[in-house]
């Protein structure tokens, strides 16, 4: 799968070994080797294409080689602090991804059988939360805000999270994530 997303030329101009985008960074695993990972900016594809009407979609598409033609996904939305969006015009972004890019431009590559999937992640990656990144983690902040705040973290994380996403006969959710993390790498 690498090899033929490395070769496909319309990908060209849109592959990536830094996975950033205005300044938030998620890391890849130093176990990696650049023949074993690639990130597509989905959305430079797009901008790329001169269409008076551009997509939304999210900002990569990262596939890492797990082995014997097994593969890893991530689908990856940055969210700088000056940067927000609401609920829907992100989902919207994953939608696109995967509806039009996946399963419609490039069909020849994700939905291609010959390729399995050990795992799909879909993630909002965002600087929004200052405290979180003290912390390191989503998860611990979200605890915290629960015992401050419950009903306004609960509404906005199951609002999020609950658009399913159907793709390869799995259903998927986006998860939040704060940088570094999530940590791209093999899935075993």
């Amino acid at each position: 799968m690498i090899t033929a997303i490395t070769r496909e030329k319309r990908l060209k101009n849109c592959l990536h070994r830094d996975i950033e985008d205005e300044g938030v960074r998620v890391n890849v695993s130093s176990d990696l080797t650049d023949a074993e990972y690639i990130g597509i900016k989905v959305d430079d594809y797009y901008a790329g294409k001169h269409l008076r009407i551009i997509p939304k979609a999210v900002d990569f598409i990262v596939a890492v080689d797990c082995e014997c033609d097994w593969y890893a996904l991530y689908i990856l939305e940055f969210k700088g602090i000056k940067r927000t969006t609401g609920t829907k015009a992100i989902q919207e972004k994953f939608t696109n991804t995967i509806e039009q890019f996946m399963k419609e431009e490039f069909k020849d590559i994700f939905l291609n059988d010959r390729y399995k999937y050990r795992d799909v992640k879909l993630y909002l990656v965002t600087t929004s939360y200052k405290k979180a990144l003290a912390l390191g983690k989503f998860e611990e902040y979200q605890r915290i805000r629960e015992r401050i705040n419950a009903k306004d973290t609960l509404a906005n994380d199951s609002t999020l999270s609950t658009k399913l996403y159907f793709f390869r006969g799995k259903y998927y959710r986006i998860e939040r994530e704060i940088p570094p993390n999530p940590l791209i790498c093999k899935i075993r």
